[in-house]
């Protein structure tokens, strides 16, 4: 009886091992300073639809001033292409960028802040996509929190980065995914570091 219960859940295991190993959650812890001042929860998962990404993360730094920084953001990838993202950030409370994208009759529809534009792109890749894969070339890269394209370099075979929003971003790659990712602004250098 034990050895049949024993075969039984080995079999259920080995069934739906894989359906378990589609989905990957990185949680970046936030430094300025060297002070730990936030988190980053990155969730992919991967089923019929294609690759759906979400990042919540939250700031909260007590500098000259307090600075409070939320950015959520939720996007579906199929064939490593965008085709619907929806981000919201706010600074201290206020309301900074609503952004919702979405591929139809090969264009992108972008709404930003309630303004309606087009885009003549015709295959995007979401940023939030490199927390999981290191860039690959000749794909364009889109922010989600701006509505914007950006331009990546590259500096080393793990590491890139691009100016984007006034701001200087470099990305640190191991063989599982992005490691370290630094966002160097005016006011201040804020440091996500994945946590192992």
């Amino acid at each position: 009886m034990k050895l049949k219960f024993k075969s039984s859940l080995f079999v259920y295991a080995f069934l739906f091992f894989p359906l378990l190993s589609l989905g990957q959650t990185n949680i970046y812890e936030a430094y300025i300073k060297g002070h730990k001042v936030g988190e980053m929860k990155v969730v992919k998962e991967i089923n019929d639809e294609g690759i759906k990404i979400n990042v919540d993360t939250h700031i909260e730094a007590h500098m000259l001033m307090n600075i409070t920084v939320d950015f959520k953001s939720s996007s579906t990838h199929m064939n490593n292409m965008l085709v619907d993202a929806s981000a919201e950030s706010r600074a201290n409370g206020h309301l900074k960028n609503s952004v919702q994208t979405h591929f139809s009759n090969g264009k992108y529809q972008i709404n930003l802040n309630g303004k309606q534009k087009t885009s003549s792109e015709s295959d995007l890749v979401g940023a939030d996509l490199y927390y999981f894969e290191v860039p690959e070339d000749g794909q364009t890269l889109y922010s989600l929190a701006t509505g914007e394209l950006i331009t990546k370099k590259k500096e080393s075979d793990k590491e890139y980065y691009f100016i984007h929003d006034d701001k200087k971003e470099s990305h640190l790659f191991d063989q599982h995914g992005l490691t370290q990712l630094t966002i160097s602004h005016k006011l201040f250098t804020v440091t996500f570091k994945r946590k192992d």
